[in-house]
């Protein structure tokens, strides 16, 4: 099955000067076996008459990566191809220098990404409103209304809601497959860690201590007398917000923004993603899978490890 919508072209193209050939590594993860769509990266890669290096195969023959060395403008032709021609239903796919791999920061969006669900949703589904504000919230997510706009309808909606709800909805936090690990195997290569969310401090606090986020940014909902007031406390978090704080962390460190790996799902995630040197949609919407060649659509988090190169069974 083929990509239905126009990639944009990752950083290694956009900067390129020259037309080196360079050192790229093929990574896939699969739901089921590397066996065939290893099979079919073999018949592209000797179309364009391009030797494989090296190969792993690991996790149970779920995953592997294959070292190839060629000129940066056909890499990016293989890549889209590859997306073309290997069943993405069940692997999820990537070509990227070998140099670009490492990384020195990791900017995560948190609903929907490094947590399995809208928290915002789940708030509004345990006082009887779920249907009512998701649906506020998938347009949001699919660019069709401003974030901002978004958020303070659907807060409004939950004014007179007491704080405790909150609490107690981040203390049954369901974790995307893959998440805790992803960011253990960060800390363990040194990579800072930086959790952003247009949630909230009540929850989005404890997911970053729980996982051990070296700094979370979040929103502060207005509380009075223990109850919300349907009010968000400005400055509002939000894709500029998310931007921003990328660009703060890269300052701070006095890196670049290719040094950068950033993972989201919604429309607001597009700008930090599209900055990044690796900007990753993890089960995107189509505004995301637009934005970015780095998709995470069938597999987990951890996928995130493997094409930074990390040892995923560390």
């Amino acid at each position: 099955m083929s990509v239905d919508y126009q990639l944009q072209k990752p950083h290694w193209v956009l900067d390129v000067e020259q037309d080196n050939e360079i050192a790229f590594v093929i990574v896939l993860s699969s739901t089921v076996s590397v066996d065939e769509s290893l099979m079919s990266i073999h018949e592209l890669l000797n179309k364009f008459d391009i030797s494989i290096a090296s190969s792993n195969i690991f996790s149970n023959n779920k995953a592997l990566e294959v070292f190839i060395s060629t000129k940066i403008t056909l890499a990016w032709i293989l890549f889209q191809k590859l997306l073309q021609t290997v069943d993405i239903q069940q692997n999820d796919i990537v070509v990227i220098p070998v140099a670009a791999r490492k990384k020195k920061l990791l900017v995560c969006d948190m609903d929907s990404t490094i947590v399995a669900t809208e928290t915002l949703d789940d708030i509004a589904a345990k006082v009887g409103i779920g249907d009512q504000v998701k649906t506020i919230t998938d347009r949001a997510m699919q660019g069709e209304l401003d974030f901002r706009k978004a958020l303070t309808q659907r807060i409004g909606l939950l004014a007179g809601v007491e704080e405790h709800i909150l609490t107690e909805i981040s203390q049954d936090i369901e974790y995307s497959p893959g998440a805790e690990k992803l960011i253990k195997l960060a800390q363990l290569q040194g990579i800072r860690t930086v959790l952003v969310s247009g949630g909230f401090r009540q929850i989005v606090k404890s997911v970053a201590e729980k996982l051990g986020f070296d700094r979370y940014v979040c929103n502060e909902v207005e509380v009075v007398n223990e109850r919300l007031t349907g009010e968000v406390v400005e400055p509002v978090v939000d894709s500029q917000t998310k931007l921003d704080v990328l660009l703060e962390e890269c300052r701070d460190l006095q890196i670049d923004p290719d040094q950068v790996c950033s993972i989201g799902d919604g429309a607001n995630d597009i700008p930090m993603l599209q900055a990044a040197g690796l900007g990753i949609g993890f089960q995107g919407k189509p505004l995301v899978r637009a934005a970015t060649p780095y998709q995470i659509n069938t597999g987990n988090l951890e996928f995130v490890a493997s094409i930074m190169g990390f040892d995923i069974n560390g």
